[in-house]
């Protein structure tokens, strides 16, 4: 009897032992399986982040890609290319994308340069070259097998042969700005007898020898009986001090003259100094002037010329890369007669508005706008110089 209550004894005590430890593995787990739990947990949410970081970044490789664009104008530290240096760097920083501005710093550009560089910018493989061609013919075979390779050829400002590249972004219809200045120009002469002269840069100025035909044009449409067309075109270089010394000339041995057309940023203030140099009285000759607005002011205020026709050259920088990078990403209908940009529906001048969609005519010529005439009272409004924010606050 006392051996099986022992053995009872025994019985009860294990099943206890048994309970307590079931019980504590439970309900208190260890420090060390807490700890090992815990660091699991923070390796799977790490490896998570990870995973989720490394797919943003290839998403981003995907959405965002870096176009390299050359952009080569007529030449630099000029008041009008600075204003549209200014225009297609802001472009490029607000499309993210990377532009070479290259131009000879001197200022003393050529045709030949500008091949160089067109040439440099095919070897470093860039994605589009836009340019403002001093000469339509000399190097588009150089442009035609850049676009071979793949590469983008975008004109603005002044074009070359139609098939060396994509587009041209130009700055107005050619006819409007023959029918604007020889209209402003007849205008400010009025009723008298006198012979009229046209000043430009070189003869191989693709955008320069456009306006003279508009102007031509219109001048034979038989409205202007009392003006006679000067029988010469005077080119007048590619710098200040030649311009003067060709538009005094001009005005020397033509007394007769009542009228001039300044077709570039150099004839225009070379005209000025020639009446002042001169010493002909302010108005006397009426000038229909392309040039930058803020340098004619001394001239405006002098009663010397009333105003200067333009465009903003800042908006076209800005349109000409803009269009580029939409050529590029392939959101261009090469079919399409319009195209709408950041530029459509704002403000080009004061109350005056760009069309809603820019205008794309023959030979896929993408038009910025039409020409503004700038008056005293629009100065403030020219974008883009003296300051790289002028006319944009």
């Amino acid at each position: 009897m006392k051996k099986v209550f022992v053995a009872l004894m025994v019985m009860v005590m294990m099943m206890g032992i048994l309970t307590f430890t079931g019980c504590k593995s439970k309900s208190e787990p260890t420090d060390t399986d807490t700890d090992t739990s815990t660091e699991a947990d923070a390796d799977t949410d790490a490896d998570a982040d990870a995973d989720a970081d490394a797919d943003a970044d290839a998403d981003a490789d995907v959405e965002q890609v870096e176009y390299k664009i050359g952009m080569i104008p007529k030449f630099t530290g000029v008041d009008y290319f600075i204003a549209v240096e200014n225009g297609a760097k802001k472009a490029a920083a607000d499309l993210g994308v990377e532009l070479d501005w290259q131009g000879d710093a001197s200022g003393q550009e050529s045709a030949a340069k500008q091949q160089a560089y067109i040439q440099t910018f095919i070897d470093k493989e860039y994605d589009a070259i836009l340019i403002s061609a001093l000469d339509a013919s000399s190097y588009a075979e150089t442009l035609r097998q850049a676009r071979k390779a793949g590469i983008k050829i975008i004109t603005w400002d002044a074009d070359v042969e139609a098939d060396a590249r994509d587009y041209f972004i130009n700055q107005v219809k050619n006819e409007t700005i023959g029918t604007t200045m020889m209209e402003g120009l007849a205008g400010d002469i009025g009723a008298v007898d006198g012979s009229i002269a046209v000043i430009s840069s070189d003869p191989n100025a693709s955008n320069q020898n456009a306006w003279i035909k508009a102007i031509q044009d219109e001048y034979a449409s038989g409205k202007y009986a009392n003006l006679t067309m000067h029988d010469e075109i005077i080119y007048a270089g590619n710098n200040q001090a030649e311009a003067d010394t060709k538009v005094n000339t001009l005005m020397v041995q033509n007394p007769e003259i009542k009228g001039i057309f300044a077709l570039s940023s150099m004839a225009t203030p070379a005209t000025f100094k020639a009446i002042d140099d001169l010493g002909l009285a302010k108005g006397s000759i009426a000038i229909a002037g392309l040039g930058v607005p803020v340098t004619a002011k001394a001239a405006m205020e002098e009663g010397t010329i009333k105003s200067v026709i333009l465009w903003q050259p800042y908006d076209l920088g800005y349109l000409s890369v803009e269009f580029t990078v939409d050529l590029l990403n392939g959101d261009v209908d090469e079919s399409a007669m319009e195209y709408v940009s950041s530029l459509s529906g704002t403000s080009q001048c004061d109350d005056m508005m760009y069309e809603d969609a820019h205008v794309i005519i023959d030979d896929h010529q993408v038009i910025l706008g039409k020409p503004v005439i700038f008056t005293m009272d629009r100065l403030d409004f020219f974008k883009g110089y003296p300051d790289a924010d002028s006319g944009l606050k």
